[in-house]
């Protein structure tokens, strides 16, 4: 008896995943133009693939040559352009066709920030920038996408794998440019803590910056700076002026036991706490001064 019921339910779950697949094979690899526009429609910017593949471990769509566009108001190019991307779904919702992401993975991402003068940077959404997505929104305006629909895409972790990030603020001349990087975020909830890791070559040709950290739960927190947070970094002659010079608002906002400039080793220099109220533990040497926190 309890064989049969095995049986019956491993039967029944071999239907649930085949259903999903046709969902699937459905939705994605036969309507490219739908799931591009639907990633569209919910990310407020054009996304364009040259081609999209299903894939069944993980469960979900492979796409190559991805790319985010950028704000027309800064460039006609890419926001993000990535070689390849790893879109994993949830299998329940895939039943009744909807899609809920529960992993991205990126892989070789070239991702552009951009600050304009105003402060106002290029990845933030601006209702009428573009005519295009104004006229969408026009033509779809009795079936505007429903708080569901807007949530459909929420990330339930990122992986991004051999990236690049070159950051520009336009007030001035600096740019900032970081290599090889490997970042792992974890399930993003409110009432969870966000897991961190994140290994970086900062303006340099080598890996010299190792990040982890925990954040949160951030639930009924309004400003970013009392966020519960707790890691460590370690760094390799990471040129703090460099980067100062061409992040501005990232010192403004760092506590003043961290507002040094020039180049520094940092050794595993643990934290914890929240950005206004900070508690440190290791060492800092370079250039300037070598200061140790206990």
């Amino acid at each position: 008896m309890r064989k049969r019921i095995i049986g019956t339910v491993l039967l029944a779950l071999t239907g649930v995943l085949i259903l999903a697949a046709l969902n699937v094979n459905f939705l994605v690899r036969r309507n490219k133009d739908y799931f591009l526009g639907r990633l569209t429609q919910t990310l407020g910017r054009r996304v364009s693939a040259d081609a999209i593949d299903v894939t069944f471990t993980p469960f979900g769509a492979r796409l190559k040559n991805v790319a985010f566009a950028d704000d027309p108001a800064f460039s006609s190019g890419d926001l993000v352009h990535a070689s390849y991307s790893q879109i994993e779904f949830r299998i329940l919702p895939m039943l009744i066709g909807q899609f809920r992401v529960k992993r991205i993975a990126l892989e070789s991402p070239v991702i552009k920030i951009v600050r304009d003068t105003s402060g106002r940077y290029n990845f933030e959404r601006q209702d009428g920038d573009e005519k295009s997505y104004r006229d969408g929104a026009n033509r779809r305006k009795k079936s505007s996408p429903t708080k569901e629909d807007r949530g459909s895409f929420l990330v339930a972790s990122l992986n991004i794998s051999d990236g690049t990030l070159r950051y520009r603020d336009l007030k001035i001349a600096d740019e900032l440019v970081v290599t090889q990087i490997n970042l792992k975020v974890s399930d993003i909830e409110s009432d969870e803590p966000i897991e961190i890791q994140l290994d970086a070559a900062v303006m340099t040709g080598k890996t010299n910056l190792k990040f982890r950290s925990r954040i949160g739960p951030i639930e009924g927190i309004q400003d970013y700076r009392d966020f519960p947070i707790d890691g460590a970094i370690h760094a390799d002659a990471l040129d703090l002026g460099k980067v100062n010079r061409s992040l501005p608002q990232f010192r403004k906002s760092l506590p003043r036991q961290l507002r040094f400039d020039g180049i520094y080793d940092i050794k595993d220099l643990k934290f914890k706490g929240t950005l206004n109220r900070l508690s440190l533990k290791g060492a800092i040497s370079g250039t300037d001064a070598s200061v140790r926190f206990e």
